[in-house]
């Protein structure tokens, strides 16, 4: 599918080739569902032309609520009509929600059960009508009613890949939220450039909220491009559940999933005072793999039966890795890819790799995408520098935000406000965030993100910022055992040059707020 360039011919391409192969798997009230691919295609046509012939024609159509079936057929719908989907953080308050609605311009706002108590206050000052996503069977039987009586102006629609499709309000945890305008062709060719990396077999599990960009352009979109079916995860309540009930052998996730996992494990090793022998099969284990046997299925048979038994790869973007967790996973033979994007590149810029061809560079944040270009700007004497972009996947502006889209390019190249170097290979490295990076009086340098990595193997840790407060640095943590992160933050300086050493500690008994995609508001910590 080399070719494609929107989502209509994303989605009958799969229909034609495999039109019965399962595309979507779900629990809804203890029941599994399924869609076929051609099935898929049908609900689009028989929602999409519900939308045409009430109205919705170049509209804009926002969706909120957990992820399932009924928000990832609005979306297609929606664009696949020509008209612009909205996706709205689920977990913003009614009048966040309703800011949301009036910027963007939202006509229609498709919601599920979890908003029925804020709705009817957000429908009347946002002047928008809304839809139940419960309603979309109902919505889709009027569609294909409406088929039946020759009304097929809706499967007629050639929309232009190129126009503005999507509006996607960041997050942020830093500033104000800015809607990133992006088109299909810019999500289909992140996609795919990021599938020429990544190689996967089997049901994918979708975790992550699709509102966010990397959710659906990793989750759903790549995935349709693999082939393989999509199980939707609703809830992080249900996340350990459906593992177990659907058996995934991939994931898209973030590194806070990936620290949880391992942590599980190795809290359940804790807690059955199996440290020792574990550590004898770790041990064991890799001595067998240095003379060509990999028994790690079964000398780890209990962690795989933690994950649903047939877990091989997790891709992991978002944030950044510590690169010891591609160790631990790798130990327990599961592959951890470590990726990175940003919501105004569609969002994947760079991803590590299991082609067989392209080697996964642990540390990095992975090959360049074949649809992107990155260069360094502004370096410093090691080499850091901004990252910058320039491709088909980068954003087509800021929503009715011309000084800001102004200020994010420097002519064709998006600013993207991290920095990283770039080495003779082509895979990128992430330092941190140009926002966040601490000078020191004597120009000294100091990635905050470097020190809170270490900061978060010690496994009291459990969360952690780290700033300049009065010219020096400071770890604010988050731990239920501070006397002990205080001992090994001590022992931590000793490995480190002064410069760098952690001389404030704040210590906290309550988690920091974070955005939807798990990443600390780091705003709110210093405030």
């Amino acid at each position: 599918m080399k070719n494609v360039k929107n989502f209509k011919e994303l989605v009958e391409q799969c229909a034609v080739k495999k039109p019965n192969d399962l595309a979507f798997t779900w629990l809804d009230n203890k029941e599994i569902k399924e869609k076929t691919y051609s099935e898929f295609i049908s609900d689009i046509n028989g929602l999409g032309t519900y939308f045409y012939y009430n109205g919705f024609k170049k509209a804009r159509i926002a969706v909120i609520g957990e992820n399932s079936y009924e928000w990832i057929l609005t979306y297609f719908a929606t664009v696949i009509g020509g008209n612009v989907i909205v996706p709205v953080d689920r977990d913003l308050k009614a009048d966040a929600i309703v800011n949301v609605l009036k910027d963007s311009g939202a006509k229609l706002l498709v919601y599920s059960d979890a908003y029925k108590g804020i709705i009817e206050d957000v429908r009347k000052r946002a002047g928008v009508k809304v839809i139940n996503r419960n309603k979309i069977e109902a919505l889709i039987a009027e569609g294909n009613a409406l088929l039946a009586k020759g009304k097929n102006k809706y499967v007629s629609i050639e929309t232009d890949e190129h126009e503005m499709s999507t509006i996607i309000y960041t997050s942020g945890t830093t500033g104000k939220p800015k809607g990133v305008m992006l088109c299909q062709y810019g999500i289909i060719q992140s996609a795919y450039a990021a599938a020429e990396n990544v190689k996967v077999n089997g049901p994918s599990m979708l975790v992550l909220p699709i509102h966010h960009t990397y959710g659906f352009t990793a989750g759903v979109i790549a995935v349709f491009f693999f082939e393989v079916p999509i199980i939707i995860s609703g809830s992080l309540r249900t996340f350990v559940s459906d593992m177990q009930l659907f058996h995934p052998e991939n994931m898209f996730l973030v590194p806070m999933f990936v620290e949880s996992m391992y942590k599980k494990v190795m809290k359940t090793v804790e807690d059955k005072k199996l440290g020792a022998a574990f550590k004898a099969l770790r041990k064991t284990s890799n001595a067998l793999r240095k003379i060509g046997i990999d028994g790690r299925k079964k000398i780890f048979k209990s962690v795989h039966e933690a994950f649903g038994g047939n877990l091989k790869i997790v891709i992991s973007g978002g944030a950044a890795l510590d690169p010891l967790y591609c160790k631990y996973f790798d130990e327990f033979g599961i592959t951890l890819l470590n990726g990175y994007g940003i919501t105004e590149c569609s969002p994947v810029v760079a991803v590590n790799s299991n082609n067989g061809t392209d080697p996964n560079k642990v540390g990095s944040i992975g090959k360049v995408l074949s649809c992107n270009e990155v260069k360094i700007i502004n370096e410093d004497e090691n080499g850091n520098g901004e990252i910058c972009v320039k491709g088909s996947n980068v954003m087509l502006g800021y929503y009715n935000n011309k000084q800001a889209t102004a200020e994010a390019f420097e002519g064709e190249w998006f600013r993207t406000g991290d920095l990283g170097y770039l080495d003779e290979d082509n895979y990128l490295y992430m330092s941190g965030r140009q926002k966040n990076l601490i000078i020191l009086d004597n120009g000294k340098n100091i990635y905050p993100e470097e020190l809170e990595e270490l900061i978060l193997r010690i496994p009291d840790a459990l969360e952690a910022v780290v700033y300049s407060e009065n010219d020096v640095i400071t770890a604010e943590i988050y731990t239920e055992n501070p006397s002990g992160v205080q001992l090994a933050i001590r022992e931590l300086n000793k490995t480190l040059p002064i410069y760098k050493n952690i001389v404030g500690l704040k210590f906290r008994t309550t988690e920091f707020e974070k955005t939807t995609t798990k990443k600390i508001k780091r705003n709110l910590v210093k405030a």
